[in-house]
């Protein structure tokens, strides 16, 4: 048959070309990292453009939140009505108009406010944290009656609680201004004498429930009374207290519990391991041992 060939051979059969391993990049395709990308992106920009709004709207909401309340904490000796009245013109106010720092020196210029913060809340709400000073002793100089504080401070006195109303009373202190400020202070030397014999009398036993005065006079005369006597109690400004209290505990119980106090014009205490007391009106001492 015309144009027909058998081959009985079969051959070689055709080569077969490998097709590409699925999965392998051949530089057309990004693989599944992009559709990630493709998925995040959105999302962050959704979560900003979330943020953004957020910020926007509270700073709004702010703007239209008025000041509904005033609360004070961190009082015991001042009255929380009398510190609600230094903010009392805020109330109805924007909140956003509330200038915290010329409140928290509104604050800060009351003699007992030893420091003052301000917090202002999302609900109207304008919160007042006020540390006050500590009243250690009670000042009289002539008819004019102060308060020193724990830091030397001198203060215009003012009824306390009566956790804070029996305070020793002094006389004989120095005073000094505190620059660049409306402040009193107390003598630095005066001071350190003072503190160191209050520390001692709140760490005696008896002496604390005895002394009612002290007197701060000359370089070293200081000295202290007891309630219901004249007689001076000499200590001196050179520190030791808490021996010379316990020198005046026992003469107490040895002498005055048993003879009493009118014989005697003034007791010193300043010497080691023994007392001198003069007596009334004859200018002569005894000497007493402790």
């Amino acid at each position: 048959m015309k144009g027909f060939v058998y081959d009985d051979d079969p051959g070689t059969p055709p080569e077969k070309h490998d097709e590409p391993a699925a999965g392998l990049n051949d530089g057309t395709d990004s693989g599944p990292a992009e559709p990630r990308w493709r998925f995040i992106v959105p999302v962050l920009l959704v979560l900003v453009v979330m943020l953004v709004g957020l910020g926007i709207y509270a700073q709004h909401w702010q703007r239209s939140v008025w000041v509904r309340d005033i609360i004070v904490s961190g009082n015991r000796l001042l009255d929380t009505g009398e510190l609600r009245e230094k903010a009392a013109g805020l109330l109805g106010r924007d909140l956003d108009d509330v200038d915290d720092a010329v409140l928290t020196k509104r604050y800060a210029e009351l003699p007992y406010i030893r420091r003052a913060g301000i917090t202002k809340e999302m609900n109207g709400i304008v919160r007042v944290t006020v540390e006050e000073r500590v009243p250690m002793v009670k000042v009289v100089n002539g008819d004019k009656v102060q308060v020193i504080d724990t830091e030397g401070y001198i203060l215009p006195y003012r009824d306390l609680p009566p956790s804070s109303s029996r305070l020793l009373q002094v006389t004989g202190m120095k005073t000094r201004h505190v620059k660049g400020t409306h402040l009193k202070k107390a003598d630095e030397k005066h001071f350190a004498v003072l503190k160191e014999m209050v520390e001692a009398l709140r760490a005696s036993e008896y002496a604390r429930l005895l002394v009612r005065d002290v007197c701060l006079e000359g370089e070293n005369g200081a000295y202290f009374s007891v309630a219901g006597t004249p007689t001076r109690f000499i200590v001196g400004n050179d520190g030791d207290y808490k021996e010379k209290l316990k020198k005046f505990e026992i003469f107490w119980q040895k002498v005055v519990e048993k003879m009493g106090l009118d014989g005697y014009e003034k007791v010193d205490l300043r010497f080691d391991k023994r007392v001198f007391a003069v007596e009334s009106g004859r200018g002569s001492s005894q000497r007493i041992s402790p």
